[in-house]
């Protein structure tokens, strides 16, 4: 059986994963559009960016709709599952616009879409998501169990 002090410090931890990955893209942004405004070389910028989308942000938003939205959708009149799982999809998108030919102005505008877009998706899961998982009588921490293991699975 999970306390409430253990369901608490697991939300915690996860709103602390949810930051980490947030401040992660946030510099891998900020490095590109840093490197193709001064002129410089961008495509290792670029790269690092994509991979941590496809690496690390896009795992993790497979392993929410497989654990955490469904149960939103059950147990907390949605939650906005369809609007989170759109900004997943424009996510994906906006990672399959950064390749090789594409050109410093519009890397660095794609780069800031991006971390303009996962701010705002990692605030609606803090401040809308895991509250009304929590307030409808899920069992939250192992909802978040289930989705970290479930990004292990696919990361692996």
């Amino acid at each position: 059986t999970v306390t409430y002090e253990g369901a608490a410090e697991q939300v915690r931890q996860d709103v602390h994963h949810r930051a980490v990955l947030r401040r992660g893209l946030e510099r891998r942004a900020g490095a590109l559009c840093e490197a193709a405004e001064s002129g410089v070389r961008f495509h290792p910028q670029m790269r690092m960016l994509r991979e941590y989308l496809t690496g690390e942000i896009l795992p993790h938003a497979q392993a929410e709709e497989r654990t955490l939205y469904p149960a939103a959708a059950t147990r907390a009149r949605g939650s906005g599952r369809l609007t989170l799982t759109a900004e997943h999809r424009e996510l994906a998108h906006l990672a399959g616009r950064l390749q090789p030919g594409t050109d410093g102005t519009e890397a660095a505008a794609v780069s800031e879409q991006i971390a303009t877009l996962f701010a705002g998706h990692v605030a609606k899961e803090n401040d809308l998501l895991l509250p009304a998982l929590a307030g409808s009588g899920a069992d939250l921490a192992a909802l978040l169990a289930d989705m970290h293991h479930a990004q292990a699975v696919a990361q692996a």
